[in-house]
């Protein structure tokens, strides 16, 4: 199954990569950002979720809806794309931390993760090739 679809992302043109990533970068961008505003406004099922995880985590709602935000914008801009993959990654292995610790589900942020991971080996194929050098 991995073999089959490695061949058919290789066999995908660029512009299909090219358009692939860029409407997943979109999507995980604007969850990012819903995500953190959502926490900003105190919208109830977060701060009952966050009080779930750990009240110090409550305690710091605005600085992580900040941080969500952040990253999301950060994931929308072209430019950044390195910056982006690298704080997004660290804000999600973050919550599926905080999820791991009380037993909570962490599925939907694991996704997340592996969306990220795609959009990177679309976009920077490069960062993914074995480079051999002599020691």
């Amino acid at each position: 199954m991995k073999l089959l679809i490695i061949y058919i992302i290789n066999r995908m043109n660029t512009k299909t990569k090219y358009i692939i990533g860029n409407s997943i970068n979109y999507l995980l961008s604007a969850v990012l950002i819903i995500s953190g505003v959502l926490k900003l406004v105190g919208f109830e099922p977060y701060k009952e979720m966050i009080m779930r995880l750990s009240p110090h985590y409550y305690e710091n709602i605005y600085l992580i809806g900040i941080v969500a935000i952040v990253s999301g914008v950060l994931f929308a801009i072209p430019r950044t794309f390195t910056l982006r993959f690298i704080a997004t990654l660290v804000f999600l292995g973050g919550t599926i931390s905080a999820h791991m610790q009380i037993g909570d589900n962490f599925i939907p942020q694991i996704v997340f993760v592996y969306l990220t991971a795609f959009t990177a080996y679309l976009k920077r194929p490069e960062w993914f090739k074995k480079k051999i050098t002599n020691a």
